[in-house]
């Protein structure tokens, strides 16, 4: 009986580590697992806390979508403005509606192909002229 209870104790053993089960289980990745990301369709606006850390990026940078498609901007930290532009002749998109928004969200509806380009008026900025970004808070939405 005592060989029998043994046995059952090494299997029980070998089947929890195997499993990853009996306490320490889960990945052996050290450091901490950024999170999925927005939503499809979806864009973060400072992505705060919620997504590694930085406030001052749109999150995804470039989103493709096909033509008709509505995008939801969805604002996670910060004080920040979508500020759409015209880049070798692309096409622009009203942006935000009120400068500054700090919360809450805005949706666009995509119908036209083309690169969509915008940035934040706070973080990002334009090449004199305004013919390209210089960089910082930038972002595209490219409509297939």
């Amino acid at each position: 009986m005592r060989m029998q209870r043994g046995w059952i104790s090494v299997c029980l053993g070998v089947l929890l580590a195997a499993c990853g089960g009996g306490g320490g289980g889960g990945s052996s990745a050290s450091g901490p697992v950024a999170p999925a990301g927005p939503p499809a369709g979806t864009i973060w606006v400072g992505g705060g806390d919620v997504y590694g850390g930085y406030t001052m990026t749109f999150a995804p940078e470039t989103l493709t979508v096909a033509a008709g498609t509505t995008v939801s901007f969805e604002w996670k930290g910060g004080t920040h403005t979508i500020t759409s532009y015209s880049y070798n002749g692309s096409p622009t998109f009203p942006g935000v509606p009120m400068p500054g928004q700090s919360s809450g969200a805005y949706s666009y509806k995509f119908d036209t192909a083309g690169t969509y380009y915008y940035y934040c008026e706070y973080h990002g900025s334009l090449v004199a002229g305004g013919t390209s970004l210089a960089g910082g808070m930038t972002g595209k939405v490219v409509v297939q």
